[in-house]
This record gives structure tokens, C-alpha cells and sequence, in this order.
């Protein structure tokens, strides 16, 4: 692999500018579930597109009828590591086959390292990883930046199929290393690198919920690409049809059950369109709740891909986004303003960071199903205020976009890999806070 630039830099020894970075995460598109693995993607995407050399190590696992693209091998995409997560869920072995997954996804981490030679280790989603590949890299002395984009530095090593068996024994489990050959334990892992977290929410409650602090810390937020959702010009002046739309997984999390309830105080012809990019058995729970409630000709629920989306939500009149759990950020409502849709939402976890009542949104209570009708129904008597939060989702979702997210890893990245030589770089300020 090509080494890093180097060039001298006034005052300060030398520093690179185009680095070698090698990528540790669970999934990689196109075998992915969640918004976390595509802005791993989209980030490394436009790394290499400013000269940077990436290598990404990451999971076996396929989603069921998506294939490999051609080449990818040759391209930096190595899929070599066994995760414990297969068909949507966490897979657990048995406890004999757990040391042999542990030798062989060290030995795939090593012999990464030695090919890739990198400036600094770039890590994303651990969950469902073999945790004590963050021991190794530590071992390393290699730079290290952590991309938090949801809080699994809280519940990674918990799940891990070997590291679990340790987690809270660290005695022995420093023991079962001598014996095993590989990680049982975990270093100090909130001191091992510098953490850019998606949302001060997710720092807050890695900080509160983890073993770990996180001294070396900042807020990078996440964004849309403006390539699938490119910011409209001006408000669409079409007449308010009460079509209610949500995008995203269907899980109990997200707060779906709450738009349900809602359609039985809006008008008859409300229609809640589902918009998820693969099925979920819970769709059918929300189609019985619909059943009870009388509303079943308003649900509707069609499974769609990403170059899909912007038309559907262009086509609607508001974007509910009822979710009730702390979210990480949530990119559902990014996307919607991009397509100057309106958008009604609880406003929860890191969202809460961007959604401003009556700047760029609606905000209801979680689980309030009258709040979310009465918000709904504001806005179709309020052609006004709909222009008035179309214009304010435009200019958040300028703002928050993966081209932004990228620029900002990407000095975090140099400067790591430079050992913090020029200093660190400066935190990211919201416009709208």
C-alpha cells in the first residue's frame, strides 16, 4: 500500500496529508441494515476520492439476495472477519467454537495491519464484532479514531460471544489469555483513541452506561448525501392530501404504533405510507393494531430502495418521525426536508439536536398519538407555517450533509495519524443550536 505524504509543515515536525487508513466495521455495504454502515460507506467514498488510500476490514456475513460487487477485493473492501450476527439477529456459537473465531479473526486483523501499514485505524460499528480486536490495536500503538454512530461501546463486549464469557472477571480472564493466546480483556478503551460521536446524546450516554470516559472526544453529527437527496429550490406549492409517510426500519423503537393511532383522529382519507427497505415481522402487529382501530384502509406499507426514497417523500405531505428511543441522530428527517416535505417529530436522542419546534418541525411528547394528529392536522390548516418549516428543514439540510461529515473525520483522521503534532481541530457548531 502507498505510505502517507509527508510534508514539512511550519514550526512542527512533519505531517501527513494523504494517509493510508484501514477501516474496522461490522458490515459494509451493500450487505448492511442501518443507516450507520452507509455513512461508513459514503465517508469512504469521498476519502479516497481526496487521494486518501482505504482498506476496509469487515463481516462475512451477506444479506439474503444482495451480492458482493465485482471486484471489491482488488478494491479495499475485505470481507474476512466472523461477526455474531446473522438474519437480522444476534447468532450465538457454541462456547467450543468460540476460541477458534477469536484465533482466526486475530490473525485476519494482523495480517491486515502488516499489508495495510496504516497511518491510523478508523473504527466504526463494533457490535457483534470480536471486542478484543480493540486490545490488539491498542497493543499496537497505533493511532486510533473511533466513528460512534450509535452506543455500542456500551453493550459490544456484552454480546461478544467470548469476550462476554470474561467481561467481568478480569483476573481470569487476563489467565485465559495466557492460556488461549488471544484478548480476554479490554483496555482502558475510552482513553485508546480520539471519539468522534455522532450526537452529543450518544457521548452523553456512552459516558453514563459505559465502563469507560472519553477524554479525547468531540461531536462530528451526521448528514444526508445531497446526491440521492439533493435540497429542493423552493416549497412545492401542491394542496394538502393528508399523506403521512415514514421511512426507515420497522421496529417497535421507531414509535410506528403512535402514527398508527394517530390516522383514527385524522380524516378518513389520511394514508400513513410505510416506507422500510426490507420486511419486518412487526409489520404485522402495526396491520392488526390497524385492524382494531378501523383505520386498515389508511396503512399502507411498501418495501423500497434508497434511489426510491425522494420521491416518496416529495410526494408526501409530512414526514411523521415518532421514534421514542434516545436515536443516536436519525437521518429520516434530514431527508425528508431536503425534499421540502414538512416534518412532525418526538424530537428524542440526537435528533433533538437539529429538530427546533417551529424552525424546521413539529414536535410532539413520545407516545402521545393525539399530540401527533393535533400537529398534523396544524399543519394542513396552515399552508404558512408549512412554508415557513419547509424553508427551515432547507437550510438544516444543507447543513447536514455526509460531504461535511467526511471533511470533518477527515482532519480528525490527519491529525490523529500526525499524533496531534498541529494541534487538535476545532469542534463542530450547529447553526441551529
Amino acid at each position: 500500500m502507498r505510505q502517507a505524504q509527508l510534508v514539512p509543515h511550519k514550526g512542527c515536525d512533519i505531517v501527513p496529508l494523504l494517509t493510508t487508513i484501514l477501516v474496522l466495521s461490522n458490515m459494509y455495504p451493500p450487505h448492511h441494515y442501518g443507516g450507520y454502515e452507509l455513512s461508513c460507506r459514503d465517508v469512504v467514498d469521498r476519502w479516497r476520492a481526496r487521494g486518501h488510500e482505504v482498506v476496509v476490514l469487515t463481516g462475512t456475513m451477506r444479506v439474503k439476495g444482495v451480492t458482493d460487487p465485482p471486484d471489491e477485493r482488488r478494491r479495499g473492501i475485505w470481507r474476512d472477519l466472523e461477526i455474531s450476527y446473522r438474519d437480522g439477529d444476534l447468532h450465538s456459537r457454541p462456547w467450543r467454537e468460540r476460541l477458534s473465531v477469536e484465533r482466526a479473526n486475530q490473525r485476519v486483523l494482523l495480517k491486515a495491519m502488516d499489508s495495510v501499514q496504516p497511518d491510523v485505524v478508523s473504527v466504526w460499528h463494533m457490535g457483534a464484532m470480536s471486542t478484543g480486536l480493540l486490545t490488539t490495536l491498542v497493543q499496537a500503538s497505533v493511532p486510533l479514531v473511533y466513528s460512534i454512530c450509535d452506543d455500542w461501546p456500551t453493550y459490544a463486549a456484552k454480546v461478544d460471544p467470548w469476550m462476554k464469557l470474561w467481561y467481568r472477571l478480569p483476573r481470569i480472564g487476563r489467565q485465559v489469555e495466557r492460556l488461549a493466546g488471544v484478548p480476554a480483556t479490554l483496555p482502558d478503551v475510552g482513553a485508546s483513541g480520539t471519539f468522534c460521536f455522532i450526537s452529543g446524546n450518544t457521548r452523553d450516554h456512552c459516558v453514563k452506561y459505559s465502563p469507560w470516559f472519553y477524554p479525547d472526544s468531540t461531536v462530528t453529527y451526521n448528514g444526508i448525501d445531497h446526491a440521492d437527496f439533493p435540497v429542493a429550490n423552493a416549497p412545492d406549492a401542491h394542496p394538502w392530501r393528508w399523506r403521512l409517510v415514514n421511512a426507515g426500519r420497522l421496529d417497535p423503537r421507531k414509535g410506528i404504533e403512535t402514527a398508527v393511532r394517530a390516522l383514527a383522529h385524522l380524516p378518513d382519507e389520511a394514508t400513513l405510507q410505510l416506507l422500510p427497505s426490507v420486511d419486518d415481522p412487526y409489520r404485522v402487529h402495526l396491520e392488526k393494531l390497524a385492524a382494531h382501530l378501523g383505520v386498515s384502509h389508511q396503512l399502507r406499507s411498501t418495501n423500497v430502495r434508497r434511489a426510491e426514497l425522494r420521491d416518496r417523500y416529495a410526494a408526501a405531505d409530512v414526514c411523521v418521525f415518532p421514534t421514542e428511543w434516545d436515536e443516536p441522530f436519525g437521518l429520516v428527517p434530514l431527508e425528508a426536508m431536503a425534499c421540502g416535505t414538512p416534518v412532525v417529530a418526538t424530537g428524542t436522542g440526537g435528533s433533538g439536536e437539529f429538530l427546533v419546534d417551529g424552525v424546521n418541525c413539529l414536535r410532539f411528547p413520545v407516545k402521545d398519538h393525539v399530540a401527533l394528529a393535533t400537529a398534523i392536522r396544524r399543519l394542513a390548516e396552515d399552508r404558512d407555517l408549512r412554508r415557513q418549516l419547509v424553508l427551515g428543514g432547507f437550510r438544516t439540510a444543507q447543513e447536514l450533509n455526509v460531504d461535511c461529515l467526511a471533511a470533518v473525520l477527515e482532519d480528525w483522521h490527519i491529525a490523529a495519524a500526525a499524533r496531534f503534532v498541529n494541534g487538535r481541530p476545532p469542534d463542530r457548531v450547529l447553526s441551529t443550536r
